[in-house]
């Protein structure tokens, strides 16, 4: 057993797969997530079998950790930080793992000295104890002496991974694509492939990307235009037979992220007194046939 104690705080779909790779590897792994309850103590990812560490539903406050993977969706982020401040451990490391923008000094005021961000650009689709994992690009780390160790620790556990002075503007990269792609996936019920082979479908992914781009493009300095980013990456998902978190929710009947996502995007542009017609009317367009799950 490997010296490090990692906590993964709201497992599902990437918070599994985080648990199952490090736990087989030999690291101390507790689990709290009510998806990941149901995997039980093996997890095959892509019919390869894993195993999988036992879940509790409350942090037992007799266990330091190393680590804290926090993986839970944005929704849920503030209350999973306040579950960590109001138990008696003691934590080294906080990692924010979530797909939406956001400042993260907004929540690191209790933790400030060893909280960090990542984002990941891999798909994943977890039912019962079998994931589907369709590798991208690894996870992007914060760069730094947490972020060097988040690396090896995920390098050990053979997760791919690449340190960035960048995060913000990777974290913005991603959640432009999220707001593009996502709602269009919930609104259609349709993968990456069956979105972009209709034409209607993807100009309207274009638009709504390249209003999200001119958007952050007003907090966050990218080091490529977005006809160059669109191309990267409609090059690298339209023939990915993939559905997103989006439409993983709505099946389930979830509350999505999309308020944290188009509707952000909305939101910044009313105080920039920028229009957003595309974002908004995907909005209006989901809101309507998903009341309950914005």
């Amino acid at each position: 057993m490997k010296e490090e104690k990692i906590l993964i705080l709201g497992a599902g779909s990437i918070g599994s797969y985080l648990a199952a790779k490090l736990y087989s590897t030999g690291y101390h792994v507790d689990v709290i997530g009510r998806k990941a309850e149901r995997i039980g103590n093996q997890l095959y990812i892509n019919d390869k079998k894993y195993l999988f560490p036992s879940t509790s539903r409350q942090i037992n406050n007799n266990t330091n950790y190393d680590v804290v993977l926090l993986t839970s969706k944005i929704y849920d982020l503030k209350k999973n930080l306040n579950l960590l401040t109001k138990s008696n451990i003691k934590v080294k490391i906080i990692v924010l793992l979530q797909n939406c923008f956001f400042d993260i000094s907004d929540y690191n005021k209790s933790y400030e000295k060893n909280m960090i961000s990542a984002i990941v650009n891999d798909g994943f689709n977890l039912n019962g104890n079998r994931l589907t994992y369709i590798r991208g690009k690894g996870f992007f780390i914060e760069e730094g002496k947490h972020g060097q160790r988040i690396c090896s620790i995920f390098e050990n556990a053979g997760i791919e991974q690449t340190k960035t002075q960048k995060i913000t503007q990777q974290r913005a990269i991603k959640a432009i694509f999220n707001c593009s792609s996502n709602i269009f996936s919930a609104i259609y019920l349709k993968s990456y492939r069956e979105l972009f082979k209709d034409k209607r479908i993807t100009e309207r992914i274009r638009n709504t990307y390249f209003e999200a781009y001119d958007i952050l493009s007003r907090k966050v300095e990218f080091n490529q235009n977005k006809e160059y980013l669109w191309n990267n990456i409609y090059q690298r998902v339209k023939d990915m037979n993939h559905y997103p978190s989006t439409y993983q929710d709505v099946k389930a009947n979830k509350i999505t992220e999309i308020s944290f996502l188009n509707g952000h995007i909305v939101r910044l542009g009313q105080e920039m007194n920028i229009a957003t017609p595309y974002n908004s009317e995907a909005i209006k367009e989901f809101r309507e046939k998903y009341p309950a799950l914005y």
